[in-house]
This record gives C-alpha cells, structure tokens and sequence, in this order.
C-alpha cells in the first residue's frame, strides 16, 4: 500500500492492489472480488482474523496438553488397527 496523501482528520488517501487486500482480508485467490468506486472494507477485519487464529491455536494448544494420554493411546489404536489391516 503506498499513501498518496494525507487528510487533516488522520484519514489517508491510499493505492493498494488487489492482492494485497486479498491477502490481508483472507480473501486470496480472487476471492474478493472485484471493488466498486466508493466502495468500502473494514480493514479491521484482517486483524480480527488473526487475532481469532491465534485464540483458536492457543486452545488447540491446551486441549492437546491437557489430553496427552487420551491422544496417545487413540494414536497406538489406529497404529494397531493399521497394522492389523495391512496383515489382512
């Protein structure tokens, strides 16, 4: 994003490319789509979104510390089944 200029009112006047807002948005691929004239986004919506990713790790992060054991013995049972089925 390159800032063209600068408003009184702590606003900018911006060029960004669509890419880059794909990317920010978590909207890449041409997901986005197309913007209009006069069009706006919330570019808060990116931040919410890694913000929200990182809330989701951390949990994911407790749950397998807090279930080792379960995790562990769910894993030797499919590798037992695996096994099992291979010998056929």
């Amino acid at each position: 994003m390159k800032v063209l200029a600068v408003k009184k009112d702590n606003k900018y006047l911006c060029e960004v490319g669509q890419i880059e807002l794909e990317k920010f948005l978590n909207k890449y691929y041409g997901n986005l789509g197309r913007l209009s004239e006069g069009e706006e986004i919330d570019l808060g919506k990116g931040y919410d979104f890694m913000i929200d990713t990182k809330e989701a790790l951390k949990k994911t992060s407790e749950f397998i510390e807090s279930n080792k054991k379960i995790i562990k013995t769910m894993l030797d049972g499919i590798t037992l089944l695996d096994d099992e089925r291979s010998k056929g």
